[in-house]
């Protein structure tokens, strides 16, 4: 198999395409079990996730990257939102960090 293209995507979007590729065929092993764990653990809409991920993004503090993983795991608490973002060495204030963990509240 020979990558066309690679980006990142939030797990809905993955969910999506995976969705769309088992109308089309069967899914192999990884990808049937990939399926299976986005069905149990996405939950947001494809629309309310790509929203987020453009406002974290657009605030210019966050890359692409690390918008994507904040809207797939969905954080509750301060804790998991700064071991999210100490990967790329990102800062936010208590008052950002409040703002983000509000929108999965």
């Amino acid at each position: 198999m020979k990558i066309k293209e690679s980006k990142p995507v939030s797990g809905v979007v993955a969910k999506e395409i995976l969705e769309e590729r088992k109308k089309e065929n069967e899914l192999g092993y990884e990808q049937g079990q990939a399926l299976e764990n986005l069905e149990k653990f996405t939950k947001l809409t494809a629309t309310k996730a790509a929203d987020m991920v453009k406002k974290l993004v657009k605030e210019g503090k966050v890359s692409p990257e690390s918008a994507i993983k904040i809207v797939d795991v969905g954080p509750t608490n301060p804790a998991v939102l700064k071991a999210i973002l100490s990967k790329d060495k990102i800062e936010l204030s208590d008052d950002e960090i409040t703002q983000i963990i509000k929108e999965f509240a």
